[in-house]
C-alpha cells in the first residue's frame, strides 16, 4: 500500500484529517452496507463529537449592547482502540467460504486482513484503515450579540479538496442568558442550541444538533466554564460499490450498485470543563469533553465587551 500521505479534509481555518494516499471513498466502496456501516461508524462518532465542541468559552451575555468574539477553534476527537476494529462478515457463495474476521475500521491499521480459502488457496484482502489516534478539526467562529441576553454563533468554510471533492462546513447556534431572570448569583448561566452541517463531495453528509446548559465564573484574568449537553448526530454515506475481487459479499449487491446508509453518532450526554485566559481582548481557552466519544478543544480569538459583567460587578463593590 502506498504510504504517501495526503490531507483529505484540509481547510485553511477549516478542517483537516491526515490520511493515506488512497482516499476514503476508495476504501469504503469495497464494502456493502452491512460492513460499510461498521467500518464508518467510528467516523460518525468522532466527527459529530468534534462538530459539537468548542462552541463557547464563557456564558456571560449582557442583556443589551454590542458583544463580539471572532476566533479559531481546534478540536480533536480521541480515538480509542475499540473504535479501530470491527467484525467483518464475508461470504463467497461460489466456494462456500463464509464467516467473520476482525478488520480495521476507518481509523484502524493501514493493512486489512486476508481471508484464504483452505481448499483452493484463493485470498480475499479486506480494506485497511488510516491508522490514526486522533481526528482533528479546525474552524473559524464568530459570536455576536446581544439582544435581550441572546447572541448568535456562526461557523462556515467551503473549498475543493483534491481526492476528496468539495468540502462544505456550516454551523449556527443561539444562546440566551438565564441571568436576566436571576439576581445576585455569582456565576453566569446560559442555555444554547446549535446545529452543524458538513459535506464531502457526493458521498458523505453529516449533521449534528446540541442543546447545552452553560455556566462560567469570572475572575480578573481567568474564566472557569463548563456545561452539560444533550446531542445527536447523523452521517449519511452513499457510494458505488466496487467490490472485492473475488467478491466477498454477504448481500445481493453487485459492483456498480449504489450503496446508501445512515448512521447515528454515539454521543448523547456530554460534560464540559474548561478555562479561558483573558488578556485584554485576546482570549485563549481550552476544555475537555467527557462523553462516549471524548474530545479536546482549544480556541484563540478576540472578544469585545465579553468582560462587561465582571467589570460591572467590581464597580458595584
Amino acid at each position: 500500500m502506498n504510504k504517501c500521505k495526503l490531507l483529505l479534509l484540509t481547510v485553511v481555518l477549516g478542517a483537516f484529517m491526515t490520511l493515506h494516499a488512497q482516499n476514503l471513498e476508495d476504501f469504503i466502496s469495497k464494502y456493502t452496507s452491512e460492513n460499510g456501516q461498521k467500518y464508518m461508524q467510528p467516523f460518525a462518532d468522532a466527527f459529530s463529537a468534534n462538530l459539537n465542541s468548542g462552541l463557547y468559552h464563557n456564558s456571560s451575555i449582557e442583556k443589551w449592547g454590542f458583544q463580539m468574539y471572532i476566533g479559531v477553534v481546534a478540536q480533536s476527537a480521541i480515538i480509542p482502540t475499540k473504535s479501530k476494529y470491527f467484525m467483518a462478515k464475508y461470504d463467497d457463495p461460489s466456494s462456500g467460504l463464509s464467516g467473520e474476521i476482525e478488520a480495521p475500521t476507518v481509523f484502524g491499521p493501514a493493512e486489512g486482513p486476508t481471508v484464504t480459502h483452505p481448499d483452493n488457496g484463493l485470498s480475499y484482502v479486506l480494506p485497511g484503515g488510516f491508522d490514526v489516534d486522533h481526528m482533528p478539526l479546525l474552524m473559524p467562529q464568530l459570536t455576536i450579540g446581544s439582544v435581550y441576553g441572546t447572541d448568535l454563533t456562526i461557523r462556515y468554510t467551503k473549498m475543493n479538496i483534491e481526492d476528496a471533492g468539495e468540502l462544505d462546513v456550516f454551523g449556527w447556534g443561539i444562546r440566551h442568558s438565564i441571568n436576566n431572570y436571576l439576581d445576585s448569583i455569582p456565576v453566569d448561566i446560559a442555555i444554547g442550541y446549535y446545529n452543524q452541517y458538513f459535506k464531502v463531495g457526493e458521498y458523505l453528509d453529516a449533521s449534528s444538533n446540541i442543546i447545552s446548559l452553560q455556566c462560567s465564573y469570572n475572575t480578573s484574568f481567568v474564566t472557569f466554564y463548563g456545561g452539560l449537553s444533550y446531542e445527536t448526530g447523523k452521517v449519511k454515506v452513499q457510494y458505488d460499490y466496487s467490490g472485492i475481487e473475488p467478491e466477498v459479499n454477504s448481500e445481493s449487491t453487485e459492483p456498480g450498485d449504489k450503496v446508501e446508509f445512515d448512521m447515528d453518532a454515539a454521543n448523547t450526554i456530554r460534560a464540559t470543563l474548561g478555562i479561558t485566559l483573558n488578556m485584554g481582548p485576546f482570549k485563549v481557552n481550552g476544555d475537555y469533553n467527557f462523553a462516549k466519544q471524548n474530545t479536546v478543544n482549544v480556541g484563540i480569538g478576540f472578544g469585545i465587551n465579553e468582560r462587561e459583567r465582571y467589570r460591572k460587578s467590581k464597580e458595584l463593590k
